[in-house]
């Protein structure tokens, strides 16, 4: 019998020793759930768009889309701390984006020009809601800054609703 239980005890200890780290120490989502996609409305590319991201850790995200008239890719810094359960947290980031728009002239017969090409820079603010199973809701403020012939800066935003995985 005491052998049993020494052998026991030997197996269990090197499995505890070698194995992965336990997991369920970790209360912070955007550590657990590292990769994930999203819909927004509004955002880095006017309308609608998809994306994917992946949390390098609870911090740091980055986040490739796809929208109506353009794509972007950007990081994103979550606050937060990683033995904490922060379901709520504030985040700032930066996008990059290339859009294609119409560029309608209206006038006399209804002419339209050619199509605007643009580089835009996309600086949100905002606060996700993450949870324990990886689902996440996002409400951001935007600075939105286009280059191109008809350079401009406004204040934009987004709504995203996604699952990390």
């Amino acid at each position: 019998m005491r052998k049993y239980i020494l052998l026991f005890l030997i197996v269990y200890s090197s499995l505890e020793f070698f194995s992965q780290k336990d997991l369920s120490r970790i209360l912070n989502a955007r550590a657990l759930h590292k990769t994930g996609y999203d819909f927004r409305i509004l955002g880095p590319t006017p309308f609608l768009s998809i994306s994917i991201n992946h949390y390098l850790n609870h911090n740091i995200n980055l986040e490739s889309g796809l929208g109506l008239v353009g794509a972007y890719g950007g990081i994103h810094y979550y606050f937060g701390k990683k033995d904490k359960k922060n379901l709520i947290v504030p985040y700032t980031g930066l996008n990059l984006g290339y859009m294609t728009l119409p560029d309608i002239e209206v006038g006399i017969g209804g002419n339209s020009g050619g199509w605007g090409k643009f580089m835009t820079f996309y600086i949100p603010v905002g606060v996700q809601l993450m949870t324990i199973k990886g689902f996440h809701l996002s409400v951001e403020g935007a600075v939105f800054a286009s280059t191109g012939y008809n350079s401009k800066v406004i204040p934009w935003g987004s709504i995203k609703i996604g699952q990390n995985f």
